[in-house]
């Protein structure tokens, strides 16, 4: 087994040397950092494995590594070990990974590092063999529970899912259903795969052909199988029977049939695996697969000790637990005098932003026809065919509802586009319930008076490479390039130079391709970027009394700092908009992004994302960000004003908040801030709420004559000139200049309107 001192002797230097940058140390010459990296790689060295191989007594510690302890059945299983670990005065540690490979591995080198006899382990990443060959070749012993590394020795304790899978959907065919779906996690894990396997096979052995629409993956949590029982509810066919391989799973599932109930022939049946305790509730749409997982705790802690107690003589064991048998009902059929006659005449129709926002509200208007009796239409359009619309809506009564981005209302409420609903919020206060203090001023408020409502909050935040950042050779590289410590930036110079430290073509040792990403798509994308920039900088568009002021010093030294950042990120960003960004993101091709929080759930989707567990977040740098969002607005033709605020106040309530951001929406509500739930996943939430003092709308003041100038059309200019910018057909000072000379036309022009 190697030890420090040999990797030392390989690299040329003192045994001190190699502690202090194994430690992080600054101040040690990069030649002799990758001297002593190239050592370590070359020896195969481990920290602390030799002063483990001395060690001559046992430390009595063993950890337990669980993804969490809030389902059930991992809560059974560390009581089971903990039961049988204290019997033989052992203590347990307890580490959770929340699902996430990079936290994992955090935890297993510390336990390396620490004096710890052996780890029982519900991995999430069973693919990863060498990590753990690497962890019993310092002398841990090791337990899986659960998951299974396949393709090599492990210990291992399980269910057979498959089995478990196979007899339930075997049973709920013989009891007469036909359409049966399955939900399960991610199929990377063997426990998971098992189930699919043994849903397709029962199937196949039934002559029933496998129907892939039918077979969702979701992550192991509420939130990812809420999102799974929509897709599945809304394929034309209701499921009679949904299978899943999780109690939190089932509860995902079962809110989402909740939400849709009165949209639904039929309640599908819940079959879910679970844990085995008297104490649980039984309910009609849930049968439980019950699994004794005090009893694989108990057996897992059993295990490690015996490997523990006589490593000499120890084989590897494989344990398959038996489950208990199960009782399927018949199917439950709805009750007639449940189902809701929709009268047409109380339809109303909504156009929204081509969004997932929009998908969002469109999934859960079965509550609202549940709770109002009311049918809703929702037309999706781009965001410049929308704003186009609602202008031409000023005659129309085609449409009753508008998503209305908030830099537009004061030009729609001062054409009469949009009802005043100020009457309406005092007589219904509820509709405002729990709303983020200060969101009503900022988005819904005009001379006064309330035209909309809240419904989807945005600002900007940074998101960075956290584990980039906080590697230690990076650091160094970073130190001895600029003298300063590696940190997320608190200015835009600050992100320039760490931009161009991450990107590859100059500094061939970055990991990353880009420094950061960037969309400056015409016209919003490019406005989006560069409006905190030039707040930052100290650059303005008009003065206190409506003149133009954008051509100064400090605007064209915003769009010159903009225009540099685009050295350091793809050459098809000047044509990115949010999607593009995040999806180069999730790839770990960027360092960095700038982005509004409400477009960035993706990052955390392990399906999607390549850095899951990898991410950091900030204020953005200069600590101005661009506040985002969109409210909800009546037309003001519209002939079913009453209806159409009930419907505003439901899509924009606190009682739909979460699951409305859950299908990728972005509530206003503070209730979803503070869900310690949602915020395991989106774990920026609280940053986001913080930022809201901070952020800048975009807004316009009036002229100097007293006229409203369309805010788009000044984004338009805007977003222009920047493109023109970045893309090089202009410099920066001929590009404002360009600008200011077309807004002083626009402002002509709408004067003259007048």
């Amino acid at each position: 087994m190697p030890t420090i001192k040999d990797v030392a002797k390989l690299a040329g230097v003192s045994h001190g040397t190699v502690s202090n940058i194994m430690n992080g140390v600054k101040g040690v010459s990069l030649d002799k950092v990758k001297k002593v990296e190239d050592a370590i790689k070359a020896l195969g060295y481990q920290p602390d494995a030799a002063a483990r191989s001395l060690k001559t007594n046992k430390t009595m510690n063993v950890g337990v590594v669980l993804p969490n302890i809030t389902d059930p059945c991992f809560s059974q299983l560390f009581t089971g070990i903990e039961r049988v670990l204290s019997d033989k005065l052992y203590s347990t540690s307890l580490y959770m990974t929340s699902e996430i490979a990079a936290k994992e591995k955090k935890i297993l080198l510390q336990i390396q590092r620490q004096r710890i006899d052996g780890i029982i382990i519900a991995t999430c990443q069973p693919d990863n063999s060498e990590l753990f060959n690497n962890l019993t070749a310092s002398g841990i012993k090791v337990v899986f529970v659960e998951r299974e590394v396949l393709n090599d020795d492990f210990n291992f304790v399980g269910f057979n899912n498959s089995n478990i899978i196979h007899d339930a959907v075997s049973k709920l065919i013989d009891t007469g259903y036909k359409t049966i779906a399955v939900v399960t996690g991610p199929d990377g894990y063997y426990s998971e795969k098992q189930c699919i396997d043994g849903y397709k096979d029962a199937l196949i052995r039934h002559g029933i052909p496998v129907n892939n629409r039918l077979i969702e993956i979701a992550d192991l949590n509420k939130e990812s199988a809420f999102k799974a029982a929509f897709r599945l509810l809304q394929l034309g066919e209701v499921p009679d029977a949904i299978i899943t391989s999780s109690t939190q799973i089932a509860e995902g599932v079962l809110k989402a049939i909740s939400i849709c109930d009165v949209n639904l022939d039929k309640k599908p049946r819940i079959i879910s695996l679970n844990g085995d305790s008297w104490t649980e509730n039984s309910y009609d749409e849930i049968v439980r697969l019950p699994r004794q997982f005090m009893l694989m705790g108990e057996t897992a802690a059993e295990i490690l000790l015996d490997n523990i107690e006589r490593p000499a003589f120890y084989d590897s064991k494989n344990v398959i637990l038996n489950n208990s048998d199960i009782l399927i009902k018949e199917p439950l059929e709805r009750k007639a005098a449940e189902r809701i006659i929709h009268n047409n005449k109380h339809s109303l129709k909504v156009l929204m932003l081509e969004s997932s926002s929009s998908y969002a509200t469109f999934s859960l208007l079965a509550d609202f026809r549940k709770k109002e009796g009311i049918n809703v239409e929702i037309d999706t359009l781009s965001y410049n065919e929308l704003y186009e619309t609602i202008l031409e809506e000023s005659l129309s009564s085609k449409y009753d509802v508008f998503s209305v981005d908030i830099p537009w209302l004061p030009e729609l409420a001062e054409k009469g586009i949009l009802s005043d609903l100020s009457g309406c919020i005092e007589d219904n206060p509820q509709s405002i319930e729990d709303l983020i203090p200060g969101i009503l001023e900022e988005y819904a408020k005009y001379n006064e008076k309330f035209y909309v409502l809240p419904h989807i909050y945005g600002t900007q935040l940074l998101f960075y490479r956290k584990d980039l950042f906080e590697n230690n050779k990076l650091q160094r590289l970073f130190y001895d390039e600029y003298r300063t410590e590696l940190k997320p930036p608190k200015t835009w110079a600050e992100f320039n130079a760490i931009a161009k430290f991450f990107t590859k073509e100059y500094n061939p040792e970055s990991p990353t391709i880009y420094g950061t990403t960037l969309g400056g798509k015409c016209s919003s994308g490019a406005v989006c970027e560069f409006l905190p920039r030039k707040w930052s900088f100290g650059g303005r568009s008009f003065d206190e009394k409506g003149n133009i002021v954008l051509y100064s010093k400090e605007t064209i030294k915003a769009l010159k700092n903009y225009c540099e950042s685009y050295k350091y990120a793809s050459p098809t960003s000047p044509d990115h908009w949010w999607y593009e960004q995040v999806e180069e993101f999730c790839s770990g091709k960027a360092a960095m992004m700038v982005l509004f929080m409400s477009h960035t759930t993706d990052i955390t989707d392990r399906y999607k994302s390549k850095v899951v567990g990898k991410i950091g977040y900030d204020v953005v740098p200069g600590g101005t960000p661009l506040l985002g969002g969109w409210s909800l607005g009546i037309n003001s033709n519209s002939k079913k004003k009453e209806q159409a605020f009930k419907f505003i106040s439901w899509a924009c309530c606190k009682d739909m908040a979460i699951p409305y951001t859950i299908l990728g929406g972005s509530t206003p509500c503070v209730n979803l801030y503070k869900s310690s739930e949602l915020v395991s996943i989106y774990p920026w939430l609280p940053k986001a709420l913080e930022s809201f003092n901070l952020s800048r709308k975009r807004s316009i003041p009036k002229s100097s004559s007293g006229l409203v100038i369309s805010e788009r059309c000044y984004e338009e200019i805007i977003g222009e000139a920047v493109y023109k910018s970045i893309n090089n057909h202009m410099l920066p000072e001929d590009a404002i200049s360009f600008a200011v000379s077309k807004l002083q036309a626009l402002i002509n022009d709408t004067q003259n309107k007048k």
